[in-house]
């Protein structure tokens, strides 16, 4: 045997020896990256930013949310489940949506698709408020209310019935017939002492304030037709809008609405046969001009001018029942917002952009809101022991 075979033989003679396995040098906060991982039901596998849990819509109590996964700056939304709300009276959970019950804090938490639990705090706030007519116990009232139709709050209590609020300035002015004939009263927007504002013996009707509070328009029949007119805040002096060449003996005039800046009124008048919406000057004397597009082949009523000056909400007949449209002053064009066999007029802007209406079903009326910049289905405005809820005036006008 040669001396290489023998020192090969040595070789596979000897015992096989092991060494001791020396611990892994795992760092400590490796450690705990991976169990808080795994304690929020994660994967050791799985790679990747850890999603966000977002709330889609309004936060505001009463308005119904929904959560998704978000990852990255351009989000791919993705389905979450086992949605948990706390403290659980916060909210109501229903898969992947939820609803607000209450104004601040509501910690919400779900598991995403790839396994992990994610979380997000909301502040949800105090939804807008909204100021209407309506009847209970057989007198109509003024009232208060939010959006999602709490803290309802009663303004006015005289025998006699009150109607068509408009809110500017922290105050309501509105009409009341308990002198008999219609005359206008303020009081403040959160409620407390009445004042009389006129006392004629025309009824003063309809009443508008502008956004700062300190003009007001509305309809008087002193000259035997409702005309439009103007004054202070305080009524002192009012004077005819239109001068006396616009419109003819029996026109009409009628639901002035102001322009945020106050400048300019949007009204209905029949100064061309038929029910038009019109332009005009705030001064007294000013001679309306007919918005193109208005009245051609319908009857357009309750014009409300849109807080940022752009666009007028109104009803008109012009889809058959008569539902609500929108004029944008910028390019002329008119859309309808809201549709369905139920009629829809009476429409007053939210500071947010969101419009109020009134749906008239049958001899029945309830209170909706719609948003208007990405129509969606109208939500109503629960409601409990009032009857015949109308004339909303929103909180355009602060």
């Amino acid at each position: 045997m040669s001396s290489s075979a023998q020192r090969q033989a040595m070789r596979l003679a000897r015992p096989i020896v092991r060494q001791p396995m020396r611990p892994l040098n795992i760092l400590p906060g490796v450690l705990l990256a991976s169990a808080a991982l795994l304690a929020c039901g994660g994967d050791l596998g799985t790679t990747g930013p850890a999603a966000r849990l977002s709330a889609v819509g309004r936060l505001e109590r009463g308005a119904t949310v929904r959560l998704v996964a978000r990852e990255g700056v351009s989000p791919a939304d993705s389905l979450v489940t086992e949605v948990v709300a706390s403290p659980a009276s916060a909210a109501e959970v229903t898969g992947s949506s939820v609803r607000l019950l209450v104004v601040g804090n509501v910690t919400l938490s779900a598991r995403a698709s790839d396994g992990r639990v994610i979380s997000t705090a909301l502040d949800v706030a105090l939804p807008p408020t909204v100021w209407f007519d309506a009847a209970a116990a057989g007198n109509r009232d003024i009232y208060r209310m939010a959006l999602d139709g709490g803290d309802v709050g009663r303004l006015t209590t005289a025998s006699g019935d009150d109607a068509h609020p408009t809110v500017a300035g922290g105050a309501v002015v509105f009409t009341s017939r308990r002198d008999g004939n219609a005359e206008l009263y303020a009081v403040g927007a959160a409620g407390g002492a009445e004042t009389r504002l006129t006392s004629t013996a025309a009824n003063e009707t309809e009443p508008a304030l502008s956004q700062d509070g300190a003009t007001v328009a509305f309809v008087s029949d002193a000259g035997g037709a409702p005309r439009v007119f103007v004054a202070p805040g305080t009524l002192a002096g009012p004077a005819r809008l239109s001068t006396a060449a616009f419109g003819f003996g029996g026109s009409l005039e009628s639901h002035p609405s102001w322009s945020p800046t106050g400048d300019r009124l949007v009204l209905v008048a029949t100064a061309n046969g038929a029910a038009n919406l019109f332009l005009a000057a705030s001064a007294a004397g000013s001679l309306p001009s007919a918005v193109a597009g208005s009245g051609a082949s319908a009857t357009d009523v309750e014009p409300a001018w849109s807080p940022d000056g752009s666009r007028i909400a109104f009803a008109s007949t012009r889809a058959g029942t008569t539902q609500i449209f929108l004029l944008d002053l910028r390019t002329g064009s008119i859309s309808q917002l809201t549709s369905g066999p139920a009629a829809a007029g009476q429409p007053a802007w939210l500071s947010d952009g969101r419009l109020v209406f009134t749906r008239f079903d049958g001899s029945a009326t309830s209170l909706w809101w719609t948003e208007t910049e990405a129509p969606a289905a109208p939500v109503q405005i629960p409601l409990t022991g009032l009857v015949a809820p109308g004339n909303p005036a929103g909180d355009a006008m602060p």
